[in-house]
């Protein structure tokens, strides 16, 4: 049988650094692992596993020999040179013709080699709130509003946030290559996505729910939060709703004020706040999703691909 054989590009990255140490746990081992950046990361040495790998150049690599490549940061020429690459490209933003959608469920990989395009972090971790709630109560309608940190423009979005920073501190000009305008101490509505609303209720198996997700780039540099609102057909008690959630793995209830960065710097938990019924409306429901954007919903769509990976492979 093949040997499975991975690169995980952008290696540095904190995305990187997070996947790797789960990675080592799945019993993938250091021989099948190639790691990738940008020129001048390259000769590095990183662990895993308890031995250390060394970076090369991800622009300079011979891509025709491996399984598959995690594509964990947005890089426009790397996208462009991957695309004759005969292995799967797996990333939670790479767009094209060529690609399958992963969603929760999905437990097999297509025939040929192809992009395969992760859901994002606020659709994972919209889906692990909402999918208990629409099991028991089918959900009609359901609104979300992702409030979204630098950190979803990759490293190179924070380091241009910290560079605006500084520059507006010492009242200097801003530039914007990451960003479509100045995020420091400003907020940027994004344009709406369809496909993030098709995407949902695909994943969701319901088709007829009328939804809207909108999105707003804020300047924090890690983090995500999700405003939700949503109605059933199904009458709700809030205390059992509460109950419910509260029994989920992965999620925490909280009443106190939360934020992503006071509350979710450790551990893996979905924080749900402001759990409440608007009105006192039996059908509906209002609360806030707080998580690691990078701990939530991310690594775990890249470990759920590698583990039909390694069922292929070893």
């Amino acid at each position: 049988m093949e040997q499975l054989k991975l690169a995980v590009t952008h290696a540095s990255s904190l995305l990187a650094e997070a996947l790797l140490e789960r990675m080592a746990k799945t019993g993938i081992k250091a021989d099948s692992i190639v790691l990738l950046d940008q020129q001048q990361q390259a000769g590095n040495r990183l662990s895993f596993g308890g031995t250390y790998l060394t970076v090369l150049d991800q622009h300079e690599y011979d891509y025709d020999d491996l399984t598959a490549v995690l594509l964990l940061e947005p890089d426009a020429e790397l996208e462009n040179l991957l695309q004759h690459a005969d292995c799967f490209v797996i990333s939670h933003f790479v767009d094209g013709h060529n690609q399958e959608i992963f969603t929760p469920g999905v437990s097999v990989l297509p025939d040929q080699p192809c992009a395969v395009k992760l859901t994002s972090a606020e659709l994972s971790n919209l889906l692990l709130v909402v999918n208990p709630i629409h099991s028991n109560y089918a959900v009609n309608s359901l609104n979300a509003v992702n409030i979204l940190s630098s950190a979803f423009y990759g490293k190179t979005g924070v380091d241009e946030l910290a560079s605006q920073t500084i520059s507006l501190l010492n009242s200097q000009d801003v530039k914007s290559n990451v960003f479509p305008l100045q995020l420091a101490f400003n907020m940027i509505p994004l344009e709406s996505s369809a496909l993030l609303e098709d995407q949902l209720t695909s994943a969701m198996q319901n088709h007829a729910m009328s939804c809207s997700v909108q999105n707003i780039l804020v300047p924090a540099f890690h983090g995500l939060s999700i405003a939700v609102s949503l109605e059933t057909a199904e009458r709700m008690d809030l205390q059992e709703v509460t109950d419910l959630l509260s029994e989920q793995q992965g999620i925490k209830i909280e009443q106190q004020a939360i934020s992503p960065l006071t509350d979710c710097k450790k551990g893996s938990f979905v924080i749900i706040t402001g759990l409440h019924q608007p009105q006192k409306d039996i059908n509906r429901l209002q609360f806030w999703i707080v998580a690691d954007s990078v701990r939530n919903g991310l690594i775990q769509n890249y470990l759920n691909m590698l583990e039909i990976l390694l069922k292929s492979y070893l």
